[in-house]
This record gives C-alpha cells, sequence and structure tokens, in this order.
C-alpha cells in the first residue's frame, strides 16, 4: 500500500519546483515579499471563541491571568515555625 496517490510526484517536489519558477520569474524580493504578505494576513482566531469549539478545534483552553493578589497566603504559605515530621 502507498501513500503516493498523485502519479506525478510528491506535492512537496511540485511545491518547490513552484517556488523556484516564481523566483526565476519575479525575482527573490518579490517571492519574499508575497510570502510574507501572505503570512501577515492570514486568518487569525477570534478572542471570543467559546470553550466547546475551542476544544473542537484541538485549542488549549484560554489561560486565566494569574495575580499575585488572588492567591491566597494561607495555602501557598507554610508556617515558619512548623516543621514537617516534627
Amino acid at each position: 500500500m502507498t501513500y503516493n496517490t498523485l502519479p506525478e510526484g510528491s506535492i512537496v517536489l511540485r511545491l518547490e519546483f513552484s517556488i523556484a519558477d516564481a523566483v526565476h520569474q519575479r525575482g527573490l524580493l518579490s517571492v519574499i515579499a508575497t510570502a510574507i504578505s501572505a503570512w501577515w494576513s492570514r486568518p487569525r482566531l477570534p478572542a471570543d471563541l467559546p470553550a466547546a469549539l475551542r476544544a473542537d478545534l484541538g485549542l488549549p483552553p484560554v489561560p486565566q491571568p494569574a495575580h499575585w493578589l488572588q492567591i491566597s497566603a494561607s495555602s501557598s504559605i507554610p508556617d515558619p515555625l512548623r516543621r514537617p515530621g516534627m
């Protein structure tokens, strides 16, 4: 069983030839500028994405910011005079 379903060859190889042809026709700086422009205008995730949709997409849950005021002092700071095992 083979994973190569295209008789022309690998899609990566064809992509490399396409990039080489674009550089040959338009020039290296133009191809790089187009690639940076496409990367810059790529679709972004909305900030208000529901948790169920984040889970469906395989994204981690939205991190909650932790501030030092939100941490209770009694649970995280041990008593200085108490020694474990004594």
